[in-house]
């Protein structure tokens, strides 16, 4: 029994038996790769942006025009002024040609047509024309006629034929005397057959002459009355 108690009861308390410690995990170490847990997301990744990448690029170089290009350029306007005027939209030219003034006289303005007929044939108490040479041998004694109509001569002969006046002829206050001109040289060579070398005052230099002087003593009358 002695025995038994200094079996049961000698020395320290009975010592507790130690549990095994959990195993334990070992350690993650830096920089270790450590595995995601089933389920879980793995971290995104961050992108850093915007580091220096190097100095900015330069501007792009202006080419400067040769020197030589400079005077084309400088005279491209006029060419293009040029280009345009001989190739651009023209007016209608005005003929100073006395049988083409003539001609468009006698059978617009005129109204000579409406009475003599646009071929001068003539009809009623107006004569042909195809004798107006016959009539008016001189050109100064046709051109009066024209102007004045035959009312201040009515029931007197005229011309050169002596025919009577029956004052039908109208005057024609509203012809210039470029126009009388023209219409008389247009009679006479279209309908009375006459050369035009007979009538230098039926060109067209001699056309062009008189509206130049014309134009200069209409000129010099204008400083006349300043």
């Amino acid at each position: 029994m002695g025995g038994a108690g200094s079996a049961e009861g000698g020395g320290d308390a009975p010592s507790k038996a130690v549990e095994p410690a959990a195993a334990a995990r070992p350690a993650a170490t830096a920089g270790a790769d450590v595995p995601a847990a089933s389920g879980s997301v793995p971290a995104e990744e961050t992108v850093v942006t915007g580091g220096f990448t190097g100095p900015p690029p330069k501007p792009p170089r202006r080419e400067r025009v040769p020197l030589w290009a400079m005077p084309v350029l400088a005279i491209l306007p006029l060419w293009a002024i040029g280009y345009a005027g001989a190739f651009g939209e023209r007016g209608t030219e005005v003929s100073v040609d006395p049988i083409v003034v003539g001609q468009s006289v006698y059978l617009g303005v005129g109204t000579c047509a409406g009475c003599h007929g646009p071929a001068g044939a003539g009809q009623g108490a107006f004569p042909a024309m195809t004798d107006v040479k016959a009539t008016f041998p001189n050109f100064d004694d046709h051109l009066a006629w024209i102007r004045s109509g035959s009312a201040p001569v009515k029931g007197q002969p005229y011309g050169a034929l002596g025919r009577v006046a029956t004052g039908a002829m109208p005057a024609f206050p509203n012809l210039t005397d470029e126009q009388v001109i023209a219409v008389t040289c247009y009679e006479r060579i279209r309908f009375g057959g006459q050369d035009i070398a007979e009538l230098p005052q039926c060109t067209e230099d001699a056309a062009i002459a008189r509206a130049g002087g014309a134009a200069g003593s209409g000129a010099a009358a204008s400083a006349e009355s300043h």
